[in-house]
């Protein structure tokens, strides 16, 4: 009966208790535990894998993205390269503009210079030149190498006839407002001592001297072109051993078209500048040439008249009897200063101003 109630306790365990452990380890509870940890296992494995790809799209990106840079960087060399060699094109372009409009305007004044010889042609239909040109040999002006003056408010005072005992006053207010001013002088009745000393004065100054014929009588000046040039080699001499200046400046007595020289002026033209000398006529005038003195007022208004024009050459006489005229000179600069005007001396730098000639065809 102990045996049995032994091996009834042995073989019975209460209703609820778990097995022992070594039972759980071993017995068909434990396959469910290894069925949940293969997925965790390859979800983190997949995991892992986007992450690599990840990683290598981001190097293969960044390194895309690199070379991308480096281009944009040769690309922007390139685009400055050649914006600077359009810059040295356009430069280039200027240059060779610029040139081409100094040789047009060379070009132009070739032409024009050739018109006028045409025009004013010394040689007869044959070629054949007549035999004044062979004259005075040393009768030539010497080469300008100065400035230019061609536009601008510019005032030019002229003194025609002198010296005379007026220069003196005439430079003095020309020295007292700086101003400078061109004297066309004669030679006959004025190679005394105080004659030479005040074209000396002149020339000291800083003015011009210029030609105006040596007797400044009408008939024996136009009598001819050999007459013409007689009479202005002869001044031209005397100015040069007078004051050591060679002229380069002429003026006709009475202007260049005048009762006359109506027959001979193309020809004189055309002789002086193959012989380099230039001509000045005038577009303003003192109205001085009168047998009596005019009130110092009214020669400065009609000096005056020629405010308006860009270049103006103004005509006054430089003679004993023209006291007046030098009375006025102050109204005069003073006048064309408060216009805007600046003073010149004539010189082959200045644009001519001559006369209008009548047709001839």
């Amino acid at each position: 009966m102990d045996q049995a109630a032994e091996h009834s306790t042995t073989s019975a365990q209460p209703e609820g208790l778990l097995p022992p452990p070594d039972s759980l380890e071993d017995g068909p509870e434990s396959a469910p535990a290894q069925g949940v940890g293969r997925p965790l296992f390859w979800a983190v494995s997949a995991l892992a894998g986007a992450l690599a790809a990840l990683c290598v799209w981001l190097a293969l990106r960044c390194a895309a993205l690199d070379g991308q840079g480096r281009y944009a960087r040769q690309l922007a060399g390139e685009l400055d390269a050649q914006r600077t060699g359009l810059e040295q094109a356009q430069a280039q372009l200027s240059a060779a503009q610029a040139q081409l409009e100094r040789l047009e305007g060379e070009l132009d004044q070739a032409r024009s210079t050739i018109g006028l010889l045409e025009e004013y042609s010394i040689a007869a239909p044959d070629g054949t030149t007549p035999e004044y040109t062979r004259l005075y040999p040393d009768f030539y002006a010497p080469e300008w190498t100065g400035e230019t003056v061609s536009g601008g408010k510019v005032c030019c005072l002229t003194f025609d006839d002198g010296p005379s005992p007026n220069t003196g006053r005439v430079l003095e207010i020309l020295e007292r407002y700086g101003v400078k001013a061109t004297f066309f002088v004669v030679g006959e009745g004025k190679t005394g001592q105080a004659d030479q000393e005040r074209m000396r004065a002149v020339a000291a100054a800083g003015h011009t001297l210029a030609m105006h014929s040596w007797t400044h009588d009408y008939k024996k000046v136009y009598a001819s072109v050999e007459a013409f040039l007689d009479e202005f080699s002869a001044l031209y001499q005397w100015i040069y051993e007078v004051t050591g200046v060679y002229p380069q400046l002429y003026r006709f007595p009475g202007g260049s078209i005048n009762g006359y020289d109506r027959g001979v002026y193309q020809e004189i033209i055309a002789e002086m500048t193959r012989r380099g000398f230039v001509y000045f006529d005038w577009n303003a005038s003192a109205q001085d040439a009168t047998p009596r003195p005019r009130p110092a007022w009214d020669i400065a208004a009609d000096c005056l008249k020629g405010i308006g024009r860009e270049l103006v050459v103004v005509l006054a006489h430089d003679s004993a009897a023209r006291g007046t005229t030098v009375d006025a000179l102050p109204a005069v600069i003073e006048g064309y200063q408060g216009a805007g005007y600046t003073f010149s001396a004539l010189h082959p730098g200045v644009e001519p101003v001559t006369f209008g000639y009548p047709q001839t065809r």
